[in-house]
């Protein structure tokens, strides 16, 4: 049996983390605007290197903190090019509870992953070579990293196109209209629904398209969190379930689908 939907069933604010890796790999983003996002997420980091030896970690030691994997995967990134398509390279990875359909077939990362719920997977096309970069909060304050190398790493699934994405993302908030009214209704009464609690930062010169999508996830996440947050709203609880579970998949799926549309943009040179 799957675990429930818990307020966890959000990704990390750090989950636009590949969009600031690639505008500074492949776009005009400044170095430091990636280091200053990162630092920013928390007061505190904790570093975890494990895996096998891959070129990207190269003398990496975790007391430098994540600011320090920075080059290594930029550097990377830069050396894949123009000559692979930016998902070959980049991809935001997901494991919304029970799935992990969206996950490349390596047992340690599919492990890393389902602990964190989301990670970033920066990989060498060429050589196959890979870091996964997760990351969990142990306290308000703290962020724990764990970057994985992985000597042989096949491509994760592709994700859907923007809008595939964006018409999976509606027809799912149409699957929960009953719940999205009464939630709203409920919310109503006791105050409003804070979207701006749950804009996203995301870095400057991403396309129109992905940020169209990643506007739309940001309201179906706000949905969410006011759903689990007020487990007595709506239909009972076995009713609940699967229509929050189905709105919790397609959200993430729609954010590997905003990070592939970024990629293919910036290695455009659009």
């Amino acid at each position: 049996m799957s675990r429930p939907l818990t307020r966890s069933a959000a990704l990390s604010p750090a989950w636009p983390l590949p969009m600031f890796l690639l505008r500074t790999a492949w776009g005009d983003q400044p170095f430091d605007e990636l280091t200053g996002y990162v630092s920013g997420l928390a007061e505190s980091h904790l570093v975890e290197i494990s895996g096998e030896p891959v070129r990207m970690l190269d003398g990496i030691s975790p007391a430098s903190g994540p600011t320090a994997l920075l080059p290594g995967l930029v550097t990377g990134l830069r050396r894949s090019g123009r000559s692979h398509p930016a998902p070959e390279s980049l991809a935001l990875l997901t494991a919304a509870p029970g799935d992990s359909s969206s996950l490349p077939t390596v047992p340690a990362v599919r492990s890393d992953v389902a602990e964190a719920g989301w990670g970033i997977l920066v990989r060498d096309p060429v050589s196959r070579e890979a870091v996964c970069l997760t990351c969990v909060r142990p306290h308000p304050d703290v962020l724990r990293w764990r970057a994985r190398g992985v000597a042989d790493c096949p491509v994760p699934p592709q994700p859907d196109g923007p809008s595939g994405a964006l018409f999976a993302l509606g027809q799912a908030v149409v699957e929960a209209a009953e719940l999205i009214e009464r939630t709203a209704a409920q919310v109503g009464q006791v105050g409003t629904l804070d979207l701006d609690a749950h804009v996203t930062r995301l870095p400057a010169g991403l396309p129109a398209r992905a940020l169209e999508l990643v506007d739309r996830i940001d309201r179906v996440e706000a949905i969410i969190s006011v759903a689990l947050a007020q487990p007595d709203v709506g239909a009972d609880p076995a009713a609940r379930e699967p229509v929050l579970r189905r709105l919790v998949a397609v959200k993430d799926a729609a954010r590997r689908s905003a990070v592939a549309a970024a990629g293919d943009a910036a290695l455009r040179g659009t």
